[in-house]
């Protein structure tokens, strides 16, 4: 068995982290659909800006690593609610149920991204035709981890996938494969995924890749000492669409009942500023904001792009939780999301 799980690591590392375009890769962005799949599902993981992957210990698993499941041993179910500008509205739903007699855990699991009627115009109505139009799309999948041994496990999740607007539709499929490894060693994690693999889908006639994303990340407990803990987290994301983005995030608890949480994304290639790209530059336009730049007048301003901070409560005699995170969306300010958790006391089977 540790034969085999060395050939697997040695599979993901050689075809996604070793491999040339992943070193030298460009900014593709606009050249893959189904964007919905990107956003996080868990106020919890976004104020630890979604370094998740190696920790991915509660039902949000689902979305981040399903392999990470194995660590619940008892039914729990999650909702998050985030209003984004524009009046756009993400919902997610997912719930798991442990399976003792296979040693694993299944789950389901369901997103959706919707607009209000939106008034529909054309170059010589511009003011409305009267008629109204809305866009949604929408991910359904079922979810099942496996133990393998008491220290490593896989998951892997399988989606239905529907992209509507007015009156046009997209349907197909994806795949998430994840592999979570419990190191033993100073309580250190270590998580690999590959989200949204599946065959390229067809908007009228025009085809378009899906948003596929290779995640490596670790997680370490850095501090228990009494009530209060520490968890760190990263991760290095590879993605088909943009260059490579690495996630950072904190979790400060107390009593393990009230966390505190923060983090960051940051881009493999950083700018110093907007204002150091021109046409002749070889720096990329499209790499995210660093924590701090310069303004025009040479003074520091926070850029809160890729920052994200985040709140949460613990009622372990109800089994709820809830979490809340803001995470800044660079010109379009930030979006507020929300999250409940609910945990049976005991196991269904």
């Amino acid at each position: 068995m540790n034969r085999l799980i060395k050939i697997i690591l040695i599979i993901f590392f050689s075809s996604f982290i070793l491999h040339p375009s992943s070193l030298f890769a460009q900014a593709k962005v606009g050249t893959a659909g189904l964007q919905f799949l990107k956003v996080g599902v868990s106020a919890r993981a976004v104020g630890m800006g979604e370094a998740f992957t190696a920790v991915a210990n509660d039902a949000s698993a689902l979305y981040y690593n399903p392999a990470g499941l194995i660590q619940l041993t008892k039914p729990e179910a999650t909702f998050t609610l985030i209003n984004y500008p524009a009046d756009i509205k993400f919902i997610y739903i997912g719930g798991i149920i442990p399976t003792p007699i296979t040693s694993g855990v299944l789950g389901i699991q369901m997103t959706s991204l919707f607009t209000d009627d939106m008034i529909e115009t054309t170059p010589s109505m511009i003011y409305g035709t009267g008629r109204t139009f809305t866009a949604s799309d929408l991910a359904a999948a079922v979810t099942y981890c496996q133990r393998l041994t008491n220290k490593f496990s896989v998951g892997a999740s399988f989606k239905y996938l529907s992209e509507h607007l007015a009156n046009a539709t997209a349907n197909g499929w994806s795949a998430d494969v994840g592999t979570f490894y419990t190191t033993g060693w100073k309580k250190i994690n270590i998580g690999m995924v590959i989200q949204n693999f599946g065959a390229d889908m067809k908007f009228e006639d025009t085809p378009f890749p899906l948003p596929i994303i290779f995640k490596f990340g670790a997680s370490m407990t850095a501090l228990e000492k009494g009530p209060y803990s520490l968890l760190l987290s990263g991760e290095f994301l590879h993605p088909n669409d943009n260059v490579e983005i690495y996630n950072i995030g904190a979790e400060f608890s107390y009593m393990r009942m009230f966390s505190l949480r923060f983090g960051k994304r940051v881009n493999a290639l950083v700018r110093d500023s907007w204002l150091a790209y021109d046409e002749d530059s070889q720096r990329d336009p499209f790499v995210e904001y660093p924590l701090f730049e310069k303004d025009y007048n040479g003074d520091l301003s926070l850029v809160l792009d890729g920052v994200s901070f985040g709140v949460g409560v613990k009622i372990p005699e109800a089994g709820v939780n809830i979490d809340y995170a803001w995470g800044g969306l660079g010109t379009l300010g930030g979006a507020h999301r929300f999250t409940i958790g609910y945990m049976l006391a005991g196991r269904l089977f």
